[in-house]
Formats: structure tokens, sequence, C-alpha cells
């Protein structure tokens, strides 16, 4: 019993997101309360004036020694931002504002595409870091969610609303503009660049709207003089410069050589990786590409302080986890150096004297950061990522493309079938065989639980029509999604085709599907054409329920097939992954395919036509059958 009560506690406390989101807002409020009660709230102070002195139409980045000590950095849009924690009394702005810049993040990063264990690794690693950087109370934390979030969005291809999130960045702090550097992997460049540009001149115009057009054009101009100003004034400041342009310089003592000499290597040295293109279809690789570009701006900007390391403890986390490096035990020590000196330099964990003669002085912080930057951007360069993914390389002959295409899966669910069954089956296969001549199928029959015509002698004339084709039996009818997993669990080809077992789809139908997989498509999915809703003979209600599936399925779910039932689907290997990930056994099972399909980046997702044989039709079940597809679609718009 006590091994049992201890397992569900670490996994309770260590693979639950619920624990590790209450961690993060219970440590954002603590965070905010402690400043508060101890008056050490003065950079939002700053912040939260940015707002009423646009307001009033006062200076931005003049000195207010009454209200607050230092200058504001941050741009004229950022008054709108900060807006509706401006107006709260301090107590409840300041808790609102570290816990809202908290979840934020903590959103962001759960929307990388890697596994459960991984976000909370990412979680549980940068947990002193997010609280050492929300009690600067900047907004470090809100900057590394918006450079997450824009990457993110345009892996969904979603463009216009990656652009604003990169706009949002670079109209508050600059740093935002990061974001662009995840243009090459868009799959709408055009797009994102225009929606960039409508974004940016939205923020620009929206702080007239509440002071006036002269004020926002003077203080926009007043911004860039104080960053410059700002820029030579932290070379050897104490507690800013904390970089790699910071540790050269307070290391080196010299303040005669320009920043550039050091800048622009280091911006060749990011940019040489996007010239890989072909590993651009590799996950790791853009996810490394964002953990470098998280890095880059920390290391290259002499704005950066120790509240801005939670963006470059994420980006050594994202290293981590996604590196092809096989040096283990040098990554593993890497990650330890910089969890203590990057993580944990800046607490009462270093004793004070340490952090006042080495580390603040020389910017020792970003020493661990540097080393692992360096090695990202070698790997970047020179490491195959694809091959770690298992991804085929563009440069293989024709010949050896065509060995791995020229064998298919074909699966067919099979439960109470008509008596002939095996002859039927049998049949088809020899017309798919003497249509594709080039093609070597392997055939997969799933009985799903059939209390009819799967007696002993008919399933042994089966074998003996169709030696080499694998039959798959159990005893429980469970469904056609059921039968779908178990038959392409037991799927070896690159390229998988199911369909019903009487095959009431065409040949051409089928040469179709086989052309767009050959072509590169992940998901192919047979679209009934429209002779069939005309000559099907559906109702005035079986008419509704086909086009408001299509409206929910359009709308809800955002899938763009407008087919998603026809029951002829081929996939290839990333398509089958896709498939054993359904959880729906029975109705809108092939919706739930789609849906996980449409949503995944890295699946490309097609429709071609299909054309049942004449005489062919699908029967539509009852009402009973519709509500329980109603629960269902209901599961998969909650997935």
């Amino acid at each position: 019993m006590n091994r049992k009560k201890d397992s569900f506690l670490s996994n309770l406390l260590f693979k639950d997101y619920r624990f590790i989101f209450t961690l993060w807002i219970v440590t954002s409020v603590t965070c905010g309360i402690l400043k508060y009660f101890g008056g050490t709230y003065n950079n939002y102070r700053i912040l939260r004036n940015v707002f009423w002195h646009a307001r009033h139409q006062l200076p931005l980045y003049d000195v207010y020694p009454k209200e607050y000590f230092g200058v504001s950095h941050y741009g004229v849009f950022f008054s709108a931002l900060i807006a509706p924690f401006s107006v709260l009394p301090n107590i409840f702005g300041i808790v609102l504002w570290v816990t809202a810049n908290a979840w934020l993040l903590y959103y962001a990063i759960r929307k990388l595409p890697v596994s459960r264990n991984k976000h909370l690794f990412i979680y549980l690693l940068c947990i002193f870091e997010l609280y050492n950087s929300l009690a600067s109370q900047q907004f470090y934390v809100g900057m590394a969610a918006l450079i997450i979030l824009s990457y993110h969005l345009i892996e969904q291809k979603k463009e216009f609303f990656a652009a604003f999130f990169i706009m949002l960045g670079t109209f508050t702090s600059g740093y935002g503009v990061i974001g662009l550097a995840f243009l090459p992997f868009s799959k709408n460049k055009k797009r994102l660049i225009f929606s960039c540009l409508f974004w940016g001149l939205l923020m620009f115009l929206l702080p007239m709207s509440y002071t006036s057009n002269e004020y926002v054009w003077t203080q926009y101009y007043s911004w860039l003089k104080e960053l410059i100003s700002e820029n030579n004034l932290n070379m050897f400041a104490r507690y800013h410069n904390i970089s790699l342009l910071g540790m050269v310089r307070k290391i080196s003592g010299s303040g005669t050589y320009s920043d550039l000499w050091l800048a622009i290597p280091g911006i060749i040295l990011f940019i040489l990786p996007f010239c890989r293109i072909k590993q651009y279809r590799s996950k790791s690789f853009r996810m490394m590409m964002l953990a470098s570009s998280l890095l880059f701006i920390v290391l290259f900007s002499t704005f950066s302080e120790s509240g801005s390391y939670i963006i470059a403890m994420i980006a050594v986390t994202l290293w981590y986890i996604n590196t092809p490096s096989r040096s283990s035990s040098f990554n593993m020590t890497l990650l330890i150096f910089a969890f203590f000196l990057t993580g944990l330099s800046s607490s009462d964990m270093f004793p004070p004297e340490i952090r006042r003669s080495f580390i603040f002085p020389f910017a020792l912080k970003s020493l661990p950061c540097i080393i692992i930057w360096f090695k990202i951007c070698y790997e970047l360069c020179f490491l195959n990522f694809c091959l770690k993914e298992g991804i085929p390389q563009k440069e293989e002959s024709p010949q050896m493309i065509s060995n791995h295409n020229n064998e298919i899966d074909i699966v067919l669910p099979c439960y109470n079938p008509t008596a002939n069954w095996p002859e039927l089956i049998h049949d088809k296969m020899n017309q798919m065989n003497l249509y594709f001549p080039d093609k070597l199928f392997h055939l997969i029959v799933v009985n799903d639980g059939s209390s009819l015509r799967m007696s002993e002698n008919e399933i042994g004339r089966f074998k003996t029509l169709l030696p080499n084709a694998q039959l798959i039996s159990y005893l429980e009818n469970r469904g056609k999604g059921y039968a779908l997993r178990k038959g392409m669990e037991n799927s070896c080809s690159s390229m998988a085709i199911y369909t019903n077992w009487n095959f009431p789809y065409d040949l051409e139908s089928m040469k179709s599907i086989i052309k767009k997989l050959e072509e590169g498509y992940d998901v192919v999915v047979g679209a009934r054409n429209n002779d069939y809703y005309h000559h099907a003979g559906l109702d005035l209600f079986r008419w509704f329920v086909s086009i408001f599936s299509w409206l929910l399925n359009w709308i809800v779910l955002g899938i763009r097939i407008n087919d998603t039932q026809g029951g002829l689907t081929g996939m290839s290997r990333k398509g089958k992954e896709i498939l054993l990930r359904t959880k729906i056994n029975q109705f809108l099972f092939d919706t739930e395919f789609i849906y996980l399909a449409s949503k995944n980046p890295e699946i490309y997702l097609c429709e071609t036509q299909a054309n049942l044989h004449e005489g062919k039709k699908f029967v539509f079940n009852g009402i009973k059958v519709l509500s329980r597809k109603i629960t269902n679609f209901v599961r998969i718009a909650h997935r």
C-alpha cells in the first residue's frame, strides 16, 4: 500500500500538469505579494506609469524621481499592454502582472510539440529562473512566451496570428523581432510578411487613440535615442550587459573596441544553419533553431540582465531535449552547469562574496549559455537531424525511392461479411494486381469480432485463396476504428490504404490515392464526388445532416476536407503514427484521424476524388447512431 501511495504522489508531483501549473501560479502570486509588502517593486512602478505618462502625454523616457528610480525602456505601445494593470491598486496590479506573465509562458511552453515528460522537464528546470525573472517585475517572462507562441503558430500554419505576437514583442521591447527568424519555416511567407505589416501599423497607430499623433512620433524617436544612450551606459554596468558581449567586455576591461566585432560574427553564425534547407523537415532542427534564437537575443544584447535569463534557460532545456548529439554525459554536464551557474547564481544559494567578486563583475551567469549556444550552432551546421528522426534523405536515387514505394499495405476491417467474402476479396486483389503490375500489395484483414460467416471453414477458404494475407481476429466486436488500429499495428510498408472489405470504390480512385502518396502526402482522403449525393437517394433530413456535419467540421474542428467519412484513405508512415493515436472505436473515428492530421504541422494532408462502384451506397443508421456520432464529435472537439 505504501509503495502504491508513493507512486501516486510521485506521479502527482512530477508527472501531472495540474501540479506544475499550480506550482507556477503559486510561485508568481507569492513573488508579487512579497515584492509589494517588501516595498521592492520599483520596476513595476516604472511599468505602470508608462500608461499614465502616455495618457497625460508626458515624456516616457525622462527621469521621475518622485515616482520611481530609473527610466523606462519600453516602447509607446507598451502603454496599451500595461493599461489593465495600471488602473488597479498596486497590490492587485503587481500580483496580476507577474501572474499573467507566468500563465502566458506556461501556456506557450505547453504548446511546444514535445511529450508530457519533456514539458514537465522544462517547467521544473526553469522554476528558479522563473521566480528570479518575476522578481524583477520586467516583461522578460512574457517576452519568452511571445517568441515561443510566434514559433508555434508558424508551425501550425497560422501566420496571421504568429505575426501578431512577433509585432507585439517588437513594439514593446524590440526582442520580439527575433520571431522573424522563423520566416523560412513558414508555408505562407507572403502572408506572414503582410500580416506583420498589418499588425505593425495597427500597433503603431493604437496609442494615438488616447494620446496624439505628434506625441507618438516624438516618443518613438525618444525611445530610439534612449536605447542608443543606454547601450553605451551598459558597457560595464554591474547588473546589465550580462551577455557574451558583456562577459568579453568586463573580463577584458577594454572600452575602446566596438561590440560589432563580436556581434557581426555572431549574426553570421546564427544565420548559417538556415542554409541547410533539407534539414527543415526535421522537427528537432526547427526546435533547435528556436533555442538558438532565444539564446541569441540574450547573449548579444547589452540590455540583458539577470531577469532576462528565463529566456535563456528555456532555450537550454529545448537544446537538451532536441540535440541529436550522442555525447550524453557531456550534454548532461553542460545542463547541470547551466542549472547551477545560470539558474542559481543570482540566488542566496551562492555565497554573497562569490556573487559580488566574480559572478556579477564578469557576467559569469552567461558563461554556460555561451558554451551551449556555440554547441547548438555547431550541431545545427553539421549534424543530421533528419537521420535522428528517421526522415529519408532527398538525395536518394529514383531506384531507391521506387523500392520504398512499390510495397503497399491494404487494411480491410471486416464485420459480419456476406457469405462469399473470401472469394470477393480474392477477386478484388487479383484486379488490383493486374491494374498495378509495379506494386506489391500486402493484405491485412481484421475480423472485428464477427458473429456471422466467420466459421473455421470460411477462414480456411480465405487462407487457401490468399495464403500470404494476414487475418487478425478477436472475439468481441470493438468497432471499425479499433479494427483499423489493430490492422495498422501490423502494417510494415511505407504506404498503407484502408477501405471497406467489399472494396466499394473503383480502381481509378485507388490509383489517385497511391499517386498522391507517391507525391509526398502523408494522409490522402478519398472524398465521394457530387454524383454520390445526387444519386444516393438522400431525403431532406439526411441531406441536412450531411451539410450540418460538414459545417461543424469546418467551423469547430477547422477541417478543410469535404468528406471525412468516405471510407477510403491512404497514409505514409507518419500518417500511420497519427492513426494509431486515435481513441474513438466506432463512429467518427475517421473524422478524429483527419482532425489530428490537420492539426499536425508536419503532416501533409489532401483529398482526392473517389468514385463508388455503380449501385454502391452508404446506409444511414438512424437517430441512435446519430446521437452516438454527436457524442464522439464532442470528444474530438475536446482533444
